[in-house]
């Protein structure tokens, strides 16, 4: 026979609340989707990797969104970068990650990312996967060149051979808006590169595509430098900016161009 239904009523609201608390652990909200910015915090090139966070956190209070982002420093090598995206792979709210800098976008850092990477500036670095995509023009991409490397303030205070040379970027000259917006962020906050503003925009990308639940080779978003939308993985209709760097000055010196 089965048994009979527990006749105190404090005992029935007892197991009532018992099987509510059981069916919310079984059924947890999901949590907030994380992004990596993989890039260099450490040495010569660790310029990149901080103009790149605040950037990246500066989008992040614009967008208002609940995307967790997490900073992983690339550690000066290939196999380290590689290493860094190995584990990230394998956290299950992981999204998306952002890359800048020779070693993090890197072809074996690529192939080893199971999740969709987002290459900002030209690194010297061809696209090497099918889950890459380029923020930055593909005929930069393609001649590998690691031009966006002048437009550090690191490298140019460390070689004296550099006055006069001419280079070309996907990356902007910064409005006065944009950089007071950039430095009022955070305390200690390094003056912005090239690139800022283009980190920040896909950024607001990425958050935009999780937000829709879009793809990211189907995700398209206008902020400071226009439409950023990908074809077979690269920004369509990037631009190149002529730069020439004068007396340690990065200094515009042509007319823009996009395809």
């Amino acid at each position: 026979m089965p048994a009979n239904p527990p006749r105190d009523p404090a005992r029935r609201w007892l197991l009532l609340l018992t099987a509510l608390i059981l069916a919310a652990c079984a059924a947890p909200p999901s949590a907030p989707k994380k992004v990596a910015l993989l890039a260099p915090f450490e040495n010569q090139y660790r310029e990149i990797g901080y103009n790149a966070l605040y950037a990246l956190r500066l989008a992040l209070d614009d967008a208002g969104s609940d995307t967790q982002l997490l900073a992983l420093d690339d550690g000066g090598t290939v196999k380290l970068a590689t290493a860094r995206v190995d584990a990230f792979n394998r956290d299950p709210a992981a999204a998306a990650i952002i890359a800048l800098g020779p070693h993090a976008t890197h072809a074996n850092v690529q192939k080893a990312s199971q999740l969709p990477m987002l290459i900002v500036g030209n690194w010297g670095n061809s696209r090497a996967a099918a889950n890459t995509f380029y923020v930055a023009n593909q005929e930069l991409t393609q001649a590998a060149k690691a031009d966006d490397l002048l437009a550090l303030e690191q490298a140019r205070a460390l070689r004296d051979d550099l006055d006069g040379r001419d280079f070309r970027s996907s990356g902007s000259p910064l409005s006065e808006n944009f950089r007071e917006r950039y430095l009022a962020s955070d305390l200690y906050v390094p003056q912005p590169n090239l690139l800022a503003t283009l980190v920040y925009d896909v950024a607001g990308l990425v958050f935009a595509a999780l937000e829709s639940k879009l793809p990211i080779s189907q995700a398209a978003h206008t902020g400071i430098n226009g439409l950023i939308q990908f074809q077979d993985g690269y920004w369509q209709g990037a631009p190149v900016h002529s730069y020439t760097i004068v007396a340690g000055e990065v200094v515009k010196s042509a007319p823009s161009t996009t395809p």
